[in-house]
């Protein structure tokens, strides 16, 4: 979905109170599609040499050591610091770099810029900035290290007629209104991208094409390659649904994008997620809840309309006594589905500079 959030007076919950929710209490589940990933293979550890990443932004810029070792780039990667507000939920952008030797860490580091560890793993750190000084438990207000390849990666992605059968399996779900659909958005012939793809593709294209990535980075991208994988998500995701569930709550999910539900325990959200998940199973409650105590900041991002991704994943918002005079957040019901302006607006967004830097469009 394009949603957006105003942080000046967004309500929180915490565990304990989800947890102990009676009947009377006024809140909602929220659900919206998302998507969250990880770059690999982009950093190595070195005892000699070390790189000074910058940011986005052109700031200070600063390595990262640990143990008498520090990170180092390797060729075909741009790395950088990034900063994360306060409001970003999940707390973890898709360009956030696990440590070469430790995928449940990344690296992040304070307004005072001391670094730190950055917990990217399903367990209690998840979000979690830890420096010296500091622990910074709300998802944000720190920065994290990322990355984007630029260039073909030097590592193993696979059996390339393998990964190449799966693509042409998936692709092959695509009807004739969709391929209509994609040119209508990009004014490009996209049977012929798809067929310039898969002559000169490795197995990292593939295995690219195929990610949970929201922004596979090719060159055939400004052909419409972009908007082509963003409809195959979408196709994908609606069969994923079917498989598993029906009804109406179902149908109120495929046509708006998003569900909002009185709470009064987690088995009201454990209900909804058996429908909306596509998945033939979900983890069952009871759920542990993280609470986000949000403050304003100048020129945030997250306050504008923004799109996390075009992938399958669900999102969960636990409002305490919220009314819309708090504003809390706003999501454009339909945006998950690709007309032609937004396919086209998706397309626009792929390819310019920010795609490459920022986990949201």
């Amino acid at each position: 979905q394009i949603l957006g959030c105003r942080a000046a007076s967004r309500p929180h919950a915490s565990a304990a109170d989800a947890g102990a929710a009676s009947a009377s209490m006024r809140a909602a589940i929220l659900l919206a599609h998302a998507v969250h990933a990880t770059t690999q293979g982009c950093l190595e550890w070195s005892a000699v040499n070390a790189t000074w990443f910058g940011d986005e932004h052109d700031g200070p810029a600063q390595p990262y050591c640990l143990h008498k070792r520090c990170l180092v780039a390797l060729n075909g990667c741009a790395v950088w610091w990034r900063t994360v507000s306060d409001d970003v939920i999940p707390p973890i952008p898709e360009l956030a770099i696990p440590l070469p030797d430790d995928d449940r860490r990344g690296a992040c580091r304070g307004p005072t810029r001391v670094t730190g560890h950055l917990g990217i793993a399903d367990d209690e750190n998840f979000g979690r900035c830890t420096t010296s000084d500091k622990i910074f438990d709300n998802g944000g207000g720190f920065e994290i290290l990322q990355a984007r390849r630029h260039a073909p990666p030097s590592i193993d992605c696979g059996d390339r007629r393998r990964l190449k059968a799966r693509w042409e399996a998936l692709l092959a779900t695509l009807t004739d209104e969709d391929y209509a659909l994609v040119e209508a958005a990009t004014t490009r012939p996209i049977r012929n991208v798809t067929a310039a793809f898969v002559n000169k593709a490795s197995a990292c294209d593939f295995a690219g094409f195929l990610s949970s990535s929201r922004l596979f980075v090719h060159a055939l991208n400004g052909e419409g390659l972009h908007a082509l994988r963003a409809v195959l998500a979408e196709r994908l995701r609606d069969l994923r649904l079917t498989k598993y569930a029906s009804g109406s709550i179902l149908d109120e999910w495929f046509e708006h994008g998003v569900l909002i539900r009185p709470y009064t325990n987690d088995q009201d959200v454990y209900d909804l997620l058996k429908v909306v998940a596509g998945e033939p199973s979900v983890p069952a409650p009871p759920y542990d809840w993280a609470e986000r105590r949000i403050t304003s900041v100048e020129n945030d991002p997250q306050g504008r309309a923004h799109v996390d991704s075009f992938a399958s994943v669900v999102k969960v918002w636990l409002f305490d006594d919220v009314g819309a005079d708090a504003g809390p957040l706003h999501v454009v019901r339909g945006s998950h589905r690709h007309t032609v302006d937004r396919l086209a607006w998706e397309h626009a967004r792929a390819n310019g500079r920010e795609a490459l830097i920022e986990p949201s469009f």
